[in-house]
């Protein structure tokens, strides 16, 4: 029986461990086109939180200049600057079963940062950002959520949270604005440093 790919909207959640039982490593790929005559730089994260929604240490995060964590339990693809890949732009993999105890909760967050402009680059100029979850094993697409003109004023958008509760992995969706200064980035930071 073959498995589509299944379009979720803000704020679903899915049951990881009911609807993918046996899923054990899971692949997040981000991906966005620019506006033509836009100059911005577009990352892929995924910031590590403990019960307390902080994260676990300073730098728990793995994004473009820290391509993994946990001794490689999560990796990320690496930096895609011109969002001109063919599918996904930058990827992240998480095997769940390598992960640590005191790994509560994965956010999967997409940041711009529009270098040398004199104003921020915001999601407004930036088109068809979306995020899926794949199967890490069989790479098989699961579910796809699409980013909304409702985020076009920020420049770092929480795309998804992978958390755990009651001993099962969930996922939501969220397309929720973090930051609208000019490095996205250090919004994501600041809200959930330690």
């Amino acid at each position: 029986m073959a498995i589509e790919l299944r379009k979720v909207s803000a704020g679903e959640r899915i049951n990881l461990s009911k609807e993918q039982a046996g899923l054990k490593k899971f692949k997040i790929g981000l991906s966005w086109d620019v506006k033509e005559g836009v100059v911005a730089d577009l990352d892929a994260s995924l910031v590590i939180l403990g019960d307390n929604e902080k994260m676990l240490t300073d730098d728990s995060i793995v994004f473009y200049n820290k391509l993994e964590a946990y001794s490689g339990a999560i990796k990320h693809s690496g930096d895609e600057r011109s969002g001109a890949a063919e599918g996904d732009d930058e990827t992240i993999m998480v095997d769940l079963s390598r992960l640590p105890a005191d790994v509560k909760i994965m956010l999967a967050v997409i940041t711009i940062y529009g270098a040398g402009q004199s104003t921020p680059v915001t999601f407004g100029r930036v088109k068809n950002a979306s995020v899926r979850l794949y199967n890490g094993d069989t790479n098989q697409a699961l579910y796809q959520f699409d980013l909304t003109e409702d985020a076009s004023r920020g420049t770092a958008v929480e795309m998804a949270r992978i958390y755990l509760k009651d001993g099962e992995w969930r996922f939501t969706t969220l397309g929720d604005i973090v930051g609208t200064s000019a490095n996205g980035l250090e919004d994501i930071v600041n809200k959930y440093k330690r």
